[in-house]
């Protein structure tokens, strides 16, 4: 998404799926249990979880490793763990500080290296266990000219690395809360795609980071709804709604253009909102100004959107 503000992230590379990282984790003594569990979630999984042969890496892994190399491909940031030890105890992220950092990142970006042959050569593992996953966003069926399906996942890094943006890439970078971030945005400082929006939203509540941790871990497994926004038309906006809401199609085929999108054009966001028992909606006013409303369970023992989180993010 160029000229716009996103988390590190990109396209998905064959080299992702290779069975050549099977003998590379086997080699480093780690533990097949431990993939395995990786691999092993209950509950929803969108299309882009789905291995797409048995040549390929089991694609709970492959999205894990694409998140850890476009990070590394366009910051320098290397998250690795120790190939005894795994996950770690605290459930943090460790990012390596290289002295060659630009010219590994050269190579990989030019496509002269992989991903592999960097961790080969460093005698490092991807650290693809303190990796959480989060979310899974599909751009609405109107944008049918470029729509992308995406995991998200959060690493939890309890020091700040020092970043190396890929000259192509990343303009410029910056650290900030989600509370900021949103400010900023809602300020018309930056702009935030509608995925952001709604994740820093949810994480706007979280103020203790040992709490988003534990939270992430435990829901780590519990598998992701695919959240493809479906709009409708207001008389003073926009209202984008997802799965739970009464508006949203039961079975919808993620390809279909919403034939209802103004059949409440006449009417304002708050009165199409009040003939709704199950809300999950965002409300635009304009680019940069939304409204989240959710007044049933997160899907997936999910953060709630508008932070209603009860006892979920308590520290056992």
């Amino acid at each position: 998404m160029p000229n716009s503000v996103v988390f590190p992230g990109g396209g998905f590379d064959k080299q992702d799926a290779s069975l050549g990282w099977e003998s590379f984790f086997r080699e480093r003594n780690v533990s097949n249990t431990a993939l395995k569990a990786i691999t092993q979630v209950d509950g929803a999984r969108p299309y882009i979880f789905q291995t797409e042969g048995t040549d390929l890496l089991d694609r709970n892994l492959s999205l894990r490793l694409c998140a850890l190399r476009e990070a590394f491909e366009e910051l320098g940031v290397l998250l690795v763990t120790d190939e005894q030890k795994q996950k770690t105890e605290a459930g943090f992220s460790k990012c390596l500080q290289l002295p060659d950092v630009d010219s590994w990142q050269q190579k990989i970006h030019d496509g002269t290296a992989s991903f592999q042959a960097l961790h080969t050569a460093l005698g490092t593992v991807p650290d693809v266990f303190n990796l959480y996953e989060w979310s899974c966003w599909l751009t609405p069926a109107m944008f049918r000219k470029r729509r992308f399906e995406t995991a998200f996942y959060l690493a939890v890094l309890n020091e700040m690395p020092t970043i190396h943006p890929e000259p192509h890439e990343v303009q410029e970078y910056f650290w900030d809360t989600p509370a900021a971030l949103l400010e900023a945005h809602h300020a018309e400082k930056i702009w935030l795609a509608p995925p952001q929006t709604y994740e820093l939203t949810r994480l706007s509540f979280v103020y203790d980071i040992d709490q988003l941790v534990q939270f992430a871990d435990k829901r780590n497994r519990k598998g992701s709804t695919l959240l493809c926004p479906i709009q409708y038309n207001a008389a003073d906006g926009v209202i984008f709604v997802l799965p739970g809401d009464d508006l949203y199609p039961a079975d919808y085929d993620y390809l279909s253009d919403n034939a209802d999108l103004d059949k409440y054009g006449e009417q304002t966001r708050e009165a199409i909102r009040k003939q709704a028992k199950r809300l999950h909606r965002v409300e635009h006013k304009d680019l940069h100004r939304q409204a989240f409303f959710l007044n049933q369970q997160p899907l997936d023992d999910h953060l709630h959107v508008q932070g209603l989180n009860g006892n979920l993010l308590q520290i056992q």
